[in-house]
This record gives structure tokens, C-alpha cells and sequence, in this order.
């Protein structure tokens, strides 16, 4: 799924120390990964390469067999529309729509998508619909403003957005920050049954290391980036 060889990258290229350097870094197809480091150790610039926001200034970054640093900025954009769900840390979820449009939009920009959402459902509404049910939000909630959801609501609703369409590759970007332990071990599992269930890989970032005995692969990226080029 991901393959990552003698990477640098640097914000600025006034920059004498790279930002973050990975000499190697394979994760397999449907495996369930817990990133970790401390706050500034690279995670969400590892997670901005990864997504195709930005590429690297050496070294290769390959998602499902496509190196990323040869697209150009618009083809990042469609390679990540059709392959990837992202779940951010504060959801950045439209307050104007519904719980129920804030998932569909994980489909208009990705025609793959919208094709996968209805081999599982008749319509992208029902498909949003199920999705939702399955990472815990009752149908009572599908039709508000997501304004009014709790914080736990909005990550399902989150959560359903990324899965919608059955991409290949799942990143979550310390989602269960405003959880406490119970409710993070519950959403956590949630996360690996839809992830199991059409077979996506699962890349879970998060300072909080009491969470990577739940994962079946646990990587520091203050260790890796300690290794030598």
C-alpha cells in the first residue's frame, strides 16, 4: 500500500535540516497501523505527503504503486479523491449541510467512488445512511445541522465520510483526541470493522502510545527518523 524510500522533505528551501527524513517505510494492504511521535516530531507533514498535499523534495513516496512526487498538483488531487478518506483531527465538516451530506461529499469529487458506494447501496443517500448506522449515528441525527451534533456524533459522521466509496487507504489524523478512554477504544474498533469489512488499510496517527495496543502494528516516527540515511 505504502512505500517510502530515502525521503526528505523541507518546508523551506532555506531549510539546513530536512523537516522530516524516512529512510524506509512499508505498509502492507489491509493492515491496521498506529503512527506515533511526540507534538513536532512530523507526523502531520508525514500525513500531508502521504494525502498528496505535498511531495517530497527527494527520495520516493509510492501509494498503491504510484509515486506521488511524479504527479503533477492535479493529478495528486484526483489520486487522492479516489483512493484515499481522510479524517481530520477537528472533522472539518461543512456546518450547512447534514450529517447526512457531509458523508455524500466523500463521493463528488471521485467517479470510482461513487461507483463502489452503489455496488453496496441503491442510492449514494442510502449508502451515506448506512455508513453512519454502522459508526453509530442513529437515523434521528442523519437530517440536523451537524452544528448541533456532540463532538463524538461529528466524528462518526467524519468517520463515515472517509469510509463512503470504500477507498483504499484510510488516515486518521488524531481523531479521538476529545474522547476519553472508553469512548476512543469504541471508536476505535468501529474503525477497524468498516476497514475489515472492504479491506482498506488504516493508518491511525496519535501522540497518545496507550492507544498502539489496540493496532497490530504500532510505528514511532521519532525511531524511524533516528535511522540513518
Amino acid at each position: 500500500m505504502i512505500n517510502i524510500q530515502r525521503l526528505s522533505f523541507k518546508w523551506h528551501s532555506q531549510q539546513t535540516i530536512p523537516t522530516l527524513t524516512i529512510p524506509s517505510l512499508v505498509i502492507e494492504h489491509g493492515e491496521h497501523v498506529f503512527l506515533h511521535g511526540p507534538s513536532g516530531s512530523g507526523k502531520s507533514t508525514l500525513l500531508s505527503l502521504l494525502a498528496g498535499i505535498n511531495k517530497p523534495n527527494s527520495g520516493t513516496l509510492s501509494v498503491l504503486d504510484i509515486n506521488l512526487a511524479q504527479l503533477s498538483h492535479r493529478k495528486r488531487d484526483a489520486f487522492r479523491s479516489d483512493h484515499i478518506g481522510y479524517i481530520f483531527q477537528n472533522f472539518n465538516l461543512l456546518p450547512y449541510l447534514s450529517p447526512l451530506e457531509n458523508v455524500m461529499l466523500g463521493c463528488q469529487f471521485s467517479k470510482p467512488r461513487q461507483q463502489n458506494a452503489l455496488q453496496q447501496s441503491d442510492t449514494l443517500a442510502l449508502e451515506a445512511q448506512r455508513l453512519l448506522g454502522a459508526l453509530g449515528l442513529s437515523s434521528e441525527h442523519h437530517h440536523r445541522s451537524v452544528a448541533d451534533l456532540s463532538i463524538g456524533q461529528q466524528q462518526r459522521v467524519a468517520a463515515a465520510r472517509a469510509f463512503i466509496g470504500s477507498p483504499e487507504l484510510i488516515i486518521a489524523d488524531e481523531p479521538t483526541s476529545a474522547l476519553d478512554a472508553a469512548n476512543r477504544t469504541a471508536f476505535i474498533e468501529l474503525l477497524f470493522a468498516q476497514a475489515n469489512l472492504v479491506g482498506s488499510t488504516l493508518v491511525f496517527v496519535s501522540h497518545d502510545e496507550n492507544l498502539q495496543a489496540l493496532f497490530n502494528r504500532s510505528i514511532s516516527l521519532v525511531d524511524i527518523m533516528e535511522q540513518v540515511i
